[in-house]
């Protein structure tokens, strides 16, 4: 991690758009209060984009996510600041068991905290990576602040405020509300999807495609890759797989596709991989063997390290999202089955429909109904199946990410 008192270097300033470009954003401050999941890949691509355009980077959030950040982009220079006063790497359960209002005052420190380092640091633009849940306090460390100089923006992931996701009564109203005052206060914002943009309407919304992380096996590997973890996994060799990536959280459905699975023939197996949540492994171990299916259910119900996650989806056949309605955003299984051509079975909710239509990915089936759910598998052509992978792959690279995020910050992109 580069020291601290470092003075930021002097970008080259080639001729042509680029000189311009890097003349208007020179020293750009990554700000994230969380960290774990997905929070550290995304960053290390935004940092590793911008710092390979001769940007100078700040990272500035929690010790783990600044560790993680600075390890993979050595020429970022990192800024610990804890989201919760006193917190070390085991807090979040004590962050999260705040009240509303108790959360709400230690968001607003934080990003209070957040935009005066950055300004401190004399970057002109702070990027606030995670958005979702922290709109309110930000309305008022924004319209509290007296660096006018330093640009601002956000990236918000999930619209879990909108009526079509099962939201509270008039959380789409007030969150627009608080949309539209951010925009007033200079606040643009990323999402990374279009559809999503048209049903928020307020505030500046800018469009940005999810990265998709470059592919670890080569075409010629893939086959040992997936006869590995098969084997791993005790997965009979002319087994159908469906994979459930992502563990057990409620929201992913995972005891959904436990359920459809009793209505599919016994050569289709379930595979679920990630980290246990709303189950562990012993509770829906126990649910599969009441509903007899212990021989095609195959659980691995821990943190998968990066290195490790793409060789579940070359064990599988198709990539199962039967998420549940309230689910939001993108989905991170969604990226890297589109990314490998895997066929994607998914919920027709939001984000999930839009990708998997737009691409050619895969079938939609009703969520939360798990005999739709089987019969999407049971219907669904693989002899007929034409995904545009390659079209996926570029409009996803980190390049075409990186891209759209400067134009964001240049004020330059259209929702």
């Amino acid at each position: 991690m580069p020291a601290e008192s470092e003075k930021p270097a002097e970008p080259e300033k080639p001729a042509g758009g680029k000189a311009a470009l890097r003349r208007a954003v020179r020293v750009v401050a990554l700000i994230d209060p969380l960290w774990g999941g997905h929070h550290g890949g995304y960053a290390v691509t935004l940092a590793q984009g911008l710092t390979d355009r001769g940007i100078r980077v700040h990272i500035i959030g929690p010790e783990p996510f600044v560790e993680e950040v600075c390890r993979a982009v050595p020429q970022a220079t990192g800024h610990i600041l804890p989201l919760f006063s006193g917190s070390g790497p085991d807090s979040g359960p004590a962050y999260y068991r705040l009240n509303r209002v108790a959360r709400d005052r230690v968001n607003l420190r934080f990003l209070r905290a957040a935009l005066r380092m950055a300004g401190g640091l004399g970057a002109d633009t702070a990027h606030l990576l995670w958005l979702d849940s922290f709109l309110p306090p930000l309305v008022a460390a924004l319209a509290g602040r007296k660096n006018r100089a330093m640009a601002v923006r956000g990236t918000l992931h999930w619209a879990y405020f909108l009526e079509e996701f099962e939201a509270r009564r008039f959380s789409q109203p007030v969150h627009r509300l608080l949309l539209r005052a951010l925009g007033a206060l200079g606040l643009r914002v990323m999402m990374h999807s279009r559809a999503l943009i048209s049903g928020v309407q307020a505030g500046e919304l800018d469009a940005v495609p999810h990265p998709a992380h470059p592919l670890q096996f080569q075409p010629e590997e893939r086959e040992q890759a997936r006869q590995a973890v098969r084997q791993q996994m005790n997965i009979p060799a002319q087994a159908t797989v469906l994979l459930a990536f992502g563990g057990t959280r409620h929201d992913k459905g995972s005891d959904l596709a436990l359920e459809a699975l009793a209505l599919l023939p016994s050569h289709v197996h379930l595979l679920v991989a990630g980290s246990a949540h709303a189950f562990d492994a012993e509770a829906f171990r126990e649910r599969g063997e009441r509903l007899g299916l212990a021989d095609r259910l195959h659980l691995h119900l821990e943190y998968i390290a990066d290195e490790a996650v793409e060789g579940y989806f070359l064990a599988a056949d198709a990539c199962l999202l039967p998420y549940r309605r309230y689910f939001a955003g993108q989905s991170g299984p969604l990226i890297i089955a589109a990314s490998l051509g895997l066929p994607v079975l998914a919920a027709d909710v939001g984000v999930l429909a839009e990708t998997v239509k737009t691409y050619s990915l895969g079938a939609l089936f009703a969520p939360e109904n798990p005999a739709a759910l089987a019969r999407c598998v049971q219907d669904f052509d693989v002899s007929a199946f034409a995904p545009e992978t390659a079209r996926f792959q570029q409009d996803h690279s980190p390049q075409a990410f990186v891209d759209a995020v400067l134009r964001s910050y240049l004020g330059e992109t259209e929702g």
